[in-house]
């Protein structure tokens, strides 16, 4: 295991088995404090499994988990002190109002302070409704209230598991700014698993990719997704250029003709801004020159090799 200091989550050969089906398979990784580390993977990787041995919701077939130097299983109290969790669909008194619920809950914990509540109230958007029974919130609302559970306390890890699931963009981005935020500038360590690519594409510092229970790549998030944003949408203001002499470029390595002027033009170890100087320098009329957006689906068939899941 690790003996580094920075490290918040460490996990070492982690195996999890049910029956002959394995869920997860001799996985190792390391999520460094201070850092908002995505976890993603396809429809049965092992991404939840992961997520409920670490919080010791579900006993490893073999392997070791530690938080902070602590063993999940053989130190649980000290080490599940400093974690903040929502790993499942959150559960609430729904006759109780948001506050009562994260009173009762900073019981448990401890030391949670009423100007503590107020303050996660706040910042989680429900402060105009924390009198509010909890059955009359919509299913985003109550997303927002078990991330405010998971913040009580204020642990230094929060494993999080698609805490944004059922919010709408608006929400999504105030959430995810708001963790980004509190990593930043207090030094919290955030561990989520999402569906969504562009949420860690955009949020997280590192990422973790699993597919059937292995892990298939990790690293810094621009070094691992940068690799798979080769394709630009190119709209010209008037007649396109010839694309078979566009194809003698040895950057480009496809383009299809869309509808509308458009081209389609898949780079081969190049980057928008280097296709647009090239046109330029061509002397094409270019109205709009944009990076298209890989699909989730076509990110984990990429960097599986095409299995996905």
């Amino acid at each position: 295991m690790s003996s580094d200091d920075n490290v918040a989550l460490c996990l070492d050969e982690v195996c999890k088995s049910y029956g002959r089906i394995l869920a997860v398979d001799h996985l190792s990784l390391e999520v460094r404090a201070g850092e908002m580390a995505g976890f993603l993977g396809p429809n049965g990787a092992g991404k939840s499994t992961t997520l409920y041995m670490t919080t010791r919701l579900v006993h490893p077939s073999g392997g070791e988990i530690e938080i902070f130097g602590r063993n999940v299983w053989d130190d649980f109290k000290r080490a599940i002190r400093y974690v903040g969790t929502m790993v499942e669909t959150p559960s609430f008194y729904e006759y109780l109002s948001a506050r009562k619920n994260l009173e009762l809950m900073g019981r448990l914990r401890g030391n949670v302070s009423d100007r503590e509540i107020g303050e996660i109230l706040e910042r989680i958007g429900l402060f105009e409704r924390q009198n509010s029974k909890v059955s009359t919130y919509s299913h985003g609302m109550k997303q927002r209230l078990g991330l405010g559970m998971a913040l009580l306390g204020q642990p230094r890890l929060l494993v999080l598991d698609e805490p944004t699931n059922g919010m709408d963009p608006e929400g999504t981005r105030e959430i995810l700014s708001f963790l980004q935020e509190k990593v930043r500038n207090d030094g919290l360590t955030v561990f989520i698993s999402s569906h969504l690519l562009y949420e860690v594409e955009e949020y997280c510092d590192r990422v973790f990719v699993i597919n059937h229970g292995h892990l298939v790549s990790s690293g810094k998030v621009k070094e691992i997704l940068a690799p798979h944003e080769n394709v630009v949408l190119v709209s010209f203001g008037g007649k396109p250029p010839d694309p078979k002499a566009l194809m003698r470029e040895e950057g480009i390595e496809r383009i299809e003709s869309l509808p509308g002027e458009v081209f389609e033009i898949t780079l081969a170890n190049r980057d928008a801004a280097w296709l647009n100087d090239l046109l330029f320098k061509r002397g094409c009329k270019v109205s709009a020159l944009t990076p298209k957006r890989k699909t989730l689906k076509e990110f984990f068939l990429a960097i599986t090799g095409g299995q996905n899941g």
